[in-house]
């Protein structure tokens, strides 16, 4: 993040004149950024770990677009329709005649947003440093195309009616690792079930929806976004909702737990993600709680589910993906 930094650090010197005090409003903010030279600012993160150390850095949270605003920056997203809607939503929050500024990596698309930005506005300014670029225009006319960037952060439908939304895991398609321990779910699963990591929902619905054992599942989502079209796509008094870390889940016990767990935050497998779920669910189980999950087959997990659990099980492997249960949580070592 050092080098968003610095690009953004010299694109505010440039504009110092005309940045406010207060009133910024920053669009999918890092949690590693400097943002101190925007004063008391607000700003819009949708995952919740990112969120929470936002908070503690001293920046008010939104989950929308529900001020007008005197500045902003928008962080690009990986997505390009999340990145073209939340500039048009950060357009559309600006008063007259202020400045938007647009950061990101080049792997990120940064040079296709500059590209298309170009079309439409007079660019103000433009820094490139390292790997990325940040650039800013001010509120002018309002182009109508802008409407239908909008329009693409709203839910659609994809297979089995299903909603999701751009940027979210999986957000066009079933997830082929999620649909495979679908089938491998036993029917007699009952009782308090969790499901860590749940994205859209997918798997608690579709479990819902075969068996009438389960008392509830909790869809534990750290993607506000994601959790927010799990909402819509489960109609089940059974399913709880919560937004946080899975890791950060507490104070409950839960018969089953069901999960596939992500491997990667940035473009880097990271396995230490799973292996800290696999951690939460033993400590999450009743002792005589059962674990559920999928993962990519070149993860190695074993070790780690040896140590928290008595007895663990590979159910199926394909070439990409394996199914695992794991049964009896052993005494809790690791906090």
């Amino acid at each position: 993040m050092a080098n968003t930094n610095i690009r953004l650090s010299l694109a505010l010197d440039a504009c110092s004149s005309e940045i406010p005090l207060s009133g910024a409003l920053i669009v999918n903010a890092k949690n590693d950024a400097d943002y101190s030279k925007l004063g008391q600012a607000s700003c819009i993160q949708w995952f919740k770990p990112t969120c929470d150390r936002l908070l503690e850095m001293g920046l008010k949270s939104l989950q929308d677009f529900t001020t007008i605003n005197s500045f902003a920056l928008v962080e690009i997203t990986r997505s390009k329709p999340q990145s073209l809607g939340l500039i048009a939503k950060a357009f559309d929050a600006l008063s007259e005649n202020s400045i938007l500024m647009i950061d990101g990596n080049k792997t990120d698309g940064i040079e296709s947003h500059l590209k298309t930005l170009r079309k439409l506005f007079k660019i103000e300014g433009i820094i490139s440093k390292s790997n990325g670029k940040i650039f800013w225009i001010k509120k002018a006319t309002r182009p109508q195309i802008l409407d239908q960037w909008v329009q693409g952060l709203e839910p659609v439908k994809i297979e089995k009616d299903y909603k999701t939304k751009a940027g979210i895991f999986s957000a066009n398609h079933i997830d082929k690792a999620s649909s495979l321990l679908l089938k491998c779910l036993p029917k007699h699963l009952g009782g308090i079930g969790a499901d860590l990591g749940a994205g859209w929902g997918y798997l608690s619905n579709e479990l819902l929806k075969t068996n009438d054992k389960i008392k509830s599942i909790c869809l534990v989502e750290a993607d506000w976004n994601a959790l927010h079209c799990a909402k819509l796509n489960i109609n089940d008094s059974r399913a709880k909702f919560e937004w946080t870390d899975a890791t950060q889940h507490k104070n409950v016990k839960y018969d089953f737990i069901i999960m596939n767990p992500p491997f990667h935050q940035t473009r880097k497998a990271e396995p230490d993600i799973g292996k800290s779920f696999i951690i939460q669910a033993s400590e999450l189980l009743t002792p005589k709680g059962q674990l559920w999950m999928v993962a990519n087959r070149q993860l190695a997990y074993e070790t780690t589910l040896d140590t928290c659990f008595t007895s663990v099980n590979s159910i199926t492997e394909t070439p990409q993906f394996k199914v695992i249960n794991a049964l009896r949580p052993k005494k809790q070592i690791f906090r």
